[in-house]
């Protein structure tokens, strides 16, 4: 059984290390009105849709804030059942793929204009304009709203409606991620409803968002129930009604890992994202569909390197040769992980392939603390997130920064006490990396430019920060790619962070569950994923065909 499964994960390591990037080069301006004619809608012949069922599933933590907007959001695969985004992604995580927003015309330097697909409505009843998009961007704008996504549009002048589906945007510079602004969270088109009824807290209020499921009864902490929306545009413009073909959604709060595995076995879940001790376990299971893909996300620590004994960086380059990555991922994650060598992983098209992981040398870990002045021992210290895996791997990786003389001391903390630490700039090393590195810039600028919105910790480098808003406004794509190339290499050999992997994600799905494509996920990823909604087998949980 280890063996078959160390295999699929060399396998699937090979695929995902080719990269996707298409032969084609899309420019700025791109319109994809006829969606039923795209490669990532189609559905094989072979498929049967069947409406019907609630299906059921279980998250770790609540979904947490409903507005994108508001931190933290816990959950955004739960808040994507509800909301919906402009431009999605590729296969190589280029916003490649206008889907709520029909077109992006880039008039000139400094001028894009956005035509939004006719026919859409909110969960509200209201009807997606001009207008809606024009308030959406100008309450993200307003400092009083306290939006975290203000730091991703700090680009964008003004919203000019010049019709009742079309708007410029009007940019303070070339702004070339423009597109990728429109794929993240500042993207998911919300009402203006909901935003004009926003108290700052979205927990238990229905959003009014444009996706293929609506919020019915949220209880925080313990469930969410969504119900089909029988209006999806989605669906109209794909001529197929009866999408999504779920009647609703339960998705439980179940904190511990092991409970949610027991409900999946007894049948009371139909889909579970498993925890990495739990793969092993299903994986040869013939009861079960377990399906790997890769995930677009960075796991790492960060270290702060303005202030405290990380500021030196022989030190932080000490921590990050003390670290054994492959001990880590198949000790904590057994196996569902790719060493990550920078910030962006392998499959993404702005990755550096040059970038190696940093070496696993307890020699030369003690040698540079020696020189940094610590050869007595160095006491750090920091949090991490109060998940079962986040604090598995810090005593993992506590264990090993011990070997060489160093004492990290970490709090678990809960997200928002955690965001609270890393606002202040309270910690040597703790939790960091990105998770859904899409547009380049958006992690770039949010982990190291002084205007993002964390880049707390960091040491002011007006070098860097002009380099990554000259990338940022590119727009030639090739480029913008071997910018970002530098950009990674840059902060990588800087050592501001310990790229721990790129993670692999294991789902279970019971037999019943149909409509999942391995090769068109890994293909097409997020474009995929969202056009071809699941459904189960004969329109209820529990009748494998």
């Amino acid at each position: 059984m280890e063996q078959d499964r160390r295999s699929a994960l060399q396998t699937l390591a090979g695929v995902t290390g080719l990269g996707l990037l298409p032969a084609a080069r899309e420019s700025a301006a791109q319109s994809l009105p006829n969606l039923a004619d795209q490669v990532y809608t189609r559905l094989d012949a072979g498929d049967k849709p069947v409406r019907g069922g609630v299906i059921r599933l279980a998250a770790s933590q609540y979904v947490g804030n409903m507005n994108p907007n508001r931190w933290p959001v816990n959950d955004w695969v739960t808040l994507s059942f509800f909301h919906e985004k402009f431009v999605v992604n590729d296969g190589a995580y280029r916003p490649t793929v206008p889907y709520v927003a029909e077109s992006l015309v880039r008039e000139g330097p400094r001028a894009i204009v956005m035509t939004l697909r006719p026919g859409i409505q909110f969960h509200d009843g209201s009807p997606l304009t001009a207008e809606a998009v024009k308030y959406m961007f100008d309450w993200i704008m307003k400092p009083e709203n306290a939006a975290w996504t203000i730091s991703t549009v700090t680009d964008l002048e003004s919203v000019e409606v010049i019709g009742p589906l079309k708007v410029r945007m009007n940019l303070k510079s070339t702004w070339a991620s423009f597109p990728g602004m429109l794929s993240g969270a500042a993207g998911y088109v919300m009402s203006a409803v909901a935003l004009q009824q926003d108290a700052k807290r979205f927990e238990s209020t229905a959003p009014k968002g444009l996706g293929p499921y609506m919020v019915e009864e949220a209880s925080p902490g313990n469930f969410l129930r969504l119900k089909r929306n029988p209006n999806w545009w989605l669906a109209k413009a794909l001529g197929r009604p009866d999408m999504p073909y779920f009647d609703g959604m339960l998705i439980s709060v179940i904190p511990d890992p092991a409970v949610r595995l027991a409900n999946f076995r007894a049948g009371k879940l139909d889909m579970l994202e498993l925890e990495k001790t739990q793969y092993a376990a299903l994986f040869n299971d013939k009861n079960y569909s377990i399906q790997i893909q890769p995930a677009n996300h960075a796991a790492a620590f960060r270290l702060n390197n303005a202030k405290g004994p990380c500021t030196d960086i022989r030190v932080r380059r000490a921590i990050s040769h003390a670290i054994d990555r492959k001990a880590l991922i198949d000790g904590t994650q057994f196996g569902l992980a790719r060493v990550a060598s920078g910030l962006y992983p392998s499959d993404h098209w702005a990755h550096n392939p040059s970038l190696k992981p940093v070496e696993f040398n307890p020699r030369l870990a003690r040698e540079l603390l020696a020189q940094a002045g610590f050869d007595k021992g160095l006491t750090i210290k920091g949090y991490v997130i109060n998940t079962p895996e986040s604090i598995q791997v810090a005593e993992a990786s506590k264990n090993m920064l011990a070997q060489v003389g160093i004492n990290w001391q970490f709090d678990a903390l809960a997200p928002v006490a955690a965001a609270a630490r890393r606002t202040a700039g309270d910690y040597d090393m703790a939790t960091g990396g990105w998770s859904f590195v899409l547009d380049p810039d958006l992690a770039m600028t949010g982990l190291y430019h002084p205007q993002g919105n964390f880049s707390q910790g960091r040491a002011p480098n007006p070098e860097l920060a002009k380099d990554i808003e000259a990338a940022r406004n590119e727009l030639s794509i090739d480029k913008r790619q071997v910018m970002y190339q530098a950009l990674e290499k840059r902060v990588a050999d800087d050592h501001l962070d310990v790229w721990l992997w790129w993670p692999l994600t294991a789902t279970a799905f019971q037999k019943w569950v149909r409509g999942y494509s391995y090769e068109g996920n890994l293909k097409y990823k997020e474009s995929w994923w969202f056009t071809h909604p699941l459904w189960f087998a004969d329109g209820k949980p529990g009748t494998p065909a």
